[in-house]
């Protein structure tokens, strides 16, 4: 009987273990082409939601003419913003700087439209991007896409292209 009961409070602390919620972890630019150069690390946000073309080569959106202004926002593991957010008007650019956010414990990069709200999706940038961005030119083009979905419909999404690492979203 006692074996029993050892073995079930060993099968619940085993589930409790596997089972129990993990934080992500920050995002490390630590190991960056800027970093170990001892360079700034910084991210230039070009909004080019007034184009129609030539940004969403490496997405699975096709570009279409919108402009509004963006929200680019680092942001931690808890969805909580990491730092200052950045405000860029169609046709303008303005540069994140990933050192302040890395010390904030940043995980992502998020863009959203502040003109249109939820009715233009948002994207996110993963840190294996950030990190590839961080290991080329440090430039990035945010830009208006729609995707096809069933019966004819599509969506409206927000985009990225970067011109170092063939990075790209969303796809």
């Amino acid at each position: 009987m006692k074996s029993h009961i050892l073995m079930a409070s060993m099968i619940i602390v085993s589930l409790a273990v596997f089972t129990a919620p993990t934080a992500s972890a920050a995002c490390n630019i630590s190991d960056t082409k800027c970093a170990v150069n001892g360079g700034k690390c910084n991210i230039k946000f070009r909004n080019r939601t007034g184009d129609s073309s030539g940004s969403d080569g490496s997405s699975d959106l096709n570009q279409t003419y919108s402009a509004q202004t963006v929200i680019v926002k680092a942001r931690k593991s808890n969805g909580n913003k990491a730092g200052n957010k950045l405000t860029i008007a169609a046709g303008a650019s303005k540069t994140m700087n990933m050192d302040k956010k890395a010390n904030k414990d940043f995980q992502e990069i998020q863009i959203s439209s502040q003109d249109f709200g939820d009715s233009v999706s948002k994207v996110t940038m993963s840190c294996q991007d950030v990190k590839a961005v961080l290991n080329g030119n440090g430039t990035c083009k945010v830009f208006h896409g729609l995707r096809n979905v069933s019966k004819g419909g599509f969506n409206f999404y927000l985009g990225y292209q970067c011109d170092s690492g063939n990075v790209g979203g969303p796809n």
